[in-house]
């Protein structure tokens, strides 16, 4: 599928629902520095509120020095990751728990890497972590394919390598 503004390519589509382990990569036309601060100081400008998110449209999503939390209209907050490792431009490790264990939880990694020196693969990986507290019928998983096209689509969309 092509981006409509851009007409670039758009990262295939993958569910990783069922997945224990996922990873995928974008590759986006902007130096690692860019990409970086697109994801980390612009998450609130094209995180897919409407599809991942507790409160919803109207929500407000963002990166704060310690966690990745989301703000409804309302005032209410609610802790969706704790950062792990913030290590600009290359790297933020979060673990993924949207604020309660019982939901299971997420190593999840987001790389940044150089590619021909003015572009930038973004990779997204997690791997679901043991917890012995967690009802396996009560699991939340993100849809990362969905987060890493919208993140590309803002950044300018996703280039294709030959």
């Amino acid at each position: 599928m092509h981006n409509l503004f851009s007409h670039t390519h758009e990262p295939d589509y993958i569910s990783p629902r069922d997945a224990e382990q996922f990873e995928q990569s974008v590759v986006v036309d902007v130096p690692d520095m860019q990409a970086f601060d697109g994801f980390a100081d612009s998450i609130h400008l094209w995180w897919p509120v409407a599809e991942q998110s507790v409160f919803g449209d109207g929500s407000h999503v963002a990166l704060l020095s310690d966690h990745l939390v989301e703000g409804s209209e309302d005032d209410e907050e609610v802790v969706w990751a704790d950062i792990v490792e913030l290590n600009a431009p290359t790297l933020i490790s979060f673990h993924w728990t949207l604020g309660e264990e019982t939901l299971g939880s997420h190593d999840v990694d987001v790389k940044f890497e150089s590619v021909h020196g003015t572009m930038t693969r973004v990779t997204i990986s997690w791997e679901q972590t043991p917890d012995q507290h967690s009802d396996s019928g009560n699991v939340f998983v993100c849809d990362w394919s969905l987060i890493l096209s919208r993140y590309a689509r803002f950044m300018g969309g996703a280039v294709q390598l030959d």
